[in-house]
């Protein structure tokens, strides 16, 4: 049938209406950055779906260490070679192992006042309450709380604090550099979002039982850390993997391990870590770097080579070519033994990137 010019537009228009009408847009999960198109398109009867990060298939175990290694050793099959280890009664070695109960810090830092976090299960950004440390503590074990409360404490400045803690072995060196030291405290069930951060880190476990997801820094793509609205984070939630919306994480393969009390675990830098606890928990980090290390293999001002949402996409440098470029021998001059922390300068995150980046311009020169 004959229509006229007019007519046809019209219609022509009504099909493309329809058609637009009739597609379904997939809704933007939570926790993704607006704007961002890669997701969608997986089933929820994948292997699976709607479980925990930490039940996912792709698992095998972490190395572990008994004995304390040299920084010799440590560096050659660790650092160098970005491999994670647990190193069992490391952190019972230090002086907070045993001494930092409830009433010690209280009695130290009573009045401090800290940001608390309302929802055990990590939320970057989410809803949080101002509390001393007292109040912390006399609310945290609460029935009540059993879903709340947990405390993120910074003691890079505290000098009492710092005391209580050692230069950790094998990295008890002069040429380390302590970033920061910071406390990780809840009456158990936290889990942390899938993250990573810019430096060595070694967890220290000094109360509790923890259990730890650790995530190779080339699977940046299958973890969907390109669409993250919080960068260094993984979008895909901790408690329900939805594979419909991130069919890629089925792809994951991962590395699994328990700490309990007295256990440390080494963290390369960037290797992204999710992390769930058990009874009364009390942990600490700590970030460092090497003056003679760092500036060798990482440029962390350069994002077209350095940007840890992009490792594993077409063309990007994978990350164990990266730290490979570190020489084969790196200089420890050894402190005394137990070298408290309390009179060690701490460098901020920002100052230690401004370090790198100078000592990166001067060797070109």
């Amino acid at each position: 049938m004959w229509l006229p010019r007019r007519s046809r537009w019209l219609l022509l228009l009504l099909v493309l209406a329809g058609l637009v009408a009739g597609k379904k847009t997939a809704k933007r999960p939570p926790r993704v950055l607006r704007g961002e198109k890669d997701f969608g398109g997986g089933s929820a009867t994948a292997q699976g779906h709607g479980r925990p990060m930490q039940e996912q298939d792709g698992a095998s175990s972490i190395p572990e260490l008994t004995e304390l290694p040299t920084w010799v050793d440590f560096y050659r099959d660790f650092v160098r070679t970005n491999k994670p280890v647990v190193i069992r009664n490391h952190a019972s070695m230090q002086r907070a192992f045993g001494l930092w109960t409830d009433e010690y810090l209280s009695k130290h830092w009573g009045s401090r006042e800290i940001s608390v976090e309302m929802n055990k299960t990590e939320e970057r950004g989410g809803p949080s309450v101002q509390l001393t440390i007292n109040q912390f503590l006399q609310e945290m074990y609460k029935e009540e709380r059993q879903g709340e409360f947990y405390a993120i404490i910074d003691f890079d400045s505290d000098k009492k604090a710092k005391a209580d803690y050692d230069m950790l072995a094998p990295i008890n060196c002069t040429e380390v550099v302590p970033q920061s030291l910071t406390l990780w405290m809840s009456s158990g069930g936290t889990k942390s979002v899938l993250h990573q951060d810019d430096a060595e880190n070694f967890l220290m476990l000094l109360a509790g039982k923890k259990k730890v997801m650790l995530v190779h820094q080339d699977q940046a793509r299958n973890i969907y850390a390109n669409i993250a609205e919080v960068h260094g984070t993984s979008p895909v939630h901790q408690d329900a993997v939805d594979l419909v919306s991130f069919p890629r994480f089925a792809n994951v393969t991962w590395l699994s391990g328990e700490l309990g009390p007295g256990d440390s675990l080494y963290i390369p830098h960037t290797f992204w870590h999710q992390v769930n606890s058990e009874g009364r928990n009390l942990a600490a980090n700590l970030w460092w770097g090497h003056k003679e290390l760092d500036w060798r293999w990482w440029r962390p001002r350069d994002e077209r080579e350095y940007n840890p949402r992009m490792f594993s996409t077409q063309g990007a440098l994978s990350f164990d070519a990266m730290k490979a470029r570190s020489p084969t021998e790196v200089p420890c001059t050894p402190l005394p033994a137990r070298k408290s922390l309390k009179n060690v300068r701490f460098v901020d995150e920002g100052s230690w990137k401004g370090y790198i980046a100078k000592r990166q311009t001067r060797e070109e020169l």
